[in-house]
């Protein structure tokens, strides 16, 4: 058996971190046909030995050979690592309530402020060191080593990854498979059934093909007529304003209205949950000061979230960690991520296609520039992983809208480098959720202050 390292940095990340592990100990390959070791790290020492203990009580009851250990090292942890799976955030729903709120209080009609509009922007410079970092170290310890990166803002991480290191990366995401999991609502179909092409940006894509696998129909017309019958009110949050782009652009987008209206002017007519992102009352609560709390995020405003009782607890975010680290065997099953197929199919030298992947254009889709990263079906074998060319070109207005991106891409790397507000201000007035100049320059003094121990230093030049 040939030996192989798989190093979780930022083992402590409960969605990805324990979806990685659950994907490992359920793969017949890494059991019997690699000699594995998984090193665990985290900044965080308490996370890190939580994550750690949930993976040896798992590891033990499936009798899994792996060898296990975890450290807050960094360069322990990735030396002679043949893959690193990456998703790392420091205090996340603290400083995206800030990325969220102070651009809207500076007058920004963004409605998410993860990876779109100016509140992404400060985030993309809060992980962009730590993740040069461990590009860095990777160039030291493992240089050929694949890094899987699952950190957002995706496309503006792995962008900046690959253009200012050696190492090959790849950044995933499943926002292509909920998308999918829509157009099948739509069909009445399953699936397996449904054959599909799309692309564009992270959280920003389109299916310019879907088709019957089982006759080669083009499926289009049928969705067509089904989404006019569709009730106009259904799952309003999360597939209104797709609806509506589908009517703009004639092709149906994903993830979903909070995700693609981070890129786009007019996404709060379609998005009835925006008061309720970190929703809080200022007359009562300061936010972001000592012994504050961190207003609850709602992902959307569905059943999930509203339809409690007057006194009925809601969960909070520390009792769905606990949940999520206490060990049941019966409810082990597949991520449904990318990061271990594409491990084995690299490390075993097989073939698989990938539904959605982050990776330089290269030409793959028409209209974009060869170093943008975008996202777009994928190829992965023992070369490594490669974007398959899109056979249909994205509409112009779309290859515009992802084009502004770009650019912001360009300018957020040189604010980082330069340490200059003022790429940062260009970047933010390109966006097209941006304040006035005014409010965007005051709005820049005060996110550095407030995330000043986590920002890079920018100054006005």
């Amino acid at each position: 058996m040939k030996k192989m390292k798989i190093a979780l940095i930022g083992a402590g990340s409960v969605s990805f971190a324990l979806g990685a592990l659950q994907d490992i100990v359920l793969s017949p390959r890494l059991k019997s046909q690699a000699e594995l070791e998984i090193a665990l790290m985290d900044i965080d020492a308490d996370n890190v030995g939580r994550t750690y203990r949930y993976a040896k009580e798992m590891f033990d009851s499936f009798s899994h050979p792996a060898a296990i250990w975890q450290t807050t090292d960094l360069e322990q942890a990735l030396t002679g690592a043949d893959f690193a799976i990456v998703a790392i955030e420091v205090n996340r729903y603290f400083y995206w309530s800030q990325d969220f709120h102070v651009p809207r209080l500076y007058g920004s009609k963004q409605i998410y402020g993860e990876n779109g509009g100016p509140g992404s922007m400060f985030h993309t410079l809060r992980n962009l060191g730590p993740m040069l970092e461990i590009a860095r170290m990777m160039e030291k310890v493992c240089p050929d080593a694949w890094f899987i990166n699952y950190t957002n803002p995706e496309a503006k991480l792995v962008e900046a990854i690959s253009k200012l290191t050696s190492i090959r990366i790849v950044g995933l995401c499943h926002g292509l498979d909920m998308g999918v999991h829509q157009l099948c609502d739509f069909l009445e179909m399953k699936e397996e059934e449904i054959g599909f092409e799309g692309g564009g940006l992270n959280h920003f894509g389109f299916f310019t093909k879907i088709w019957d696998k089982k006759n080669g129909e083009d499926l289009y017309p049928r969705f067509r007529e089904q989404e006019k019958k569709a009730n106009r009110l259904a799952q309003f949050d999360h597939i209104a304003l797709s609806r509506a782009m589908f009517q703009i652009y004639g092709y149906y987008p994903y993830p979903g209205t909070n995700h693609c209206g981070e890129y786009v002017s007019y996404a709060a007519d379609f998005y009835a949950g925006l008061s309720l992102q970190y929703r809080y009352d200022p007359m009562r609560e300061q936010l972001w000061q000592e012994g504050s709390r961190t207003p609850d995020f709602v992902y959307a405003a569905n059943g999930g979230s509203l339809d409690k009782g007057l006194f009925e607890n809601v969960q909070t975010q520390d009792s769905w960690v606990e949940q999520a680290y206490t060990f049941n065997k019966d409810k082990v099953c597949p991520s449904m991520e990318y990061a271990i197929p594409i491990i084995e199919a690299v490390f075993f030298d097989d073939e698989i296609h990938i539904n959605a992947v982050n990776l330089p254009n290269n030409g793959a889709i028409k209209g974009l520039p060869d170093d943008m990263v975008v996202e777009t079906q994928a190829v992965a074998n023992g070369q490594g992983v490669f974007l398959k060319p899109m056979t249909v070109e994205l509409p112009t207005a779309v290859i515009g809208t992802i084009h502004v991106q770009g650019m912001i891409h360009r300018l957020l790397l040189e604010a980082f480098q330069e340490n200059s507000k003022n790429k940062l201000l260009q970047a933010i007035l390109l966006d097209p959720q941006a304040p006035t100049y005014y409010q965007a320059c005051k709005m820049i003094d005060e996110m550095c202050e407030l995330q000043k121990d986590i920002l890079p230093a920018l100054e006005w030049k």
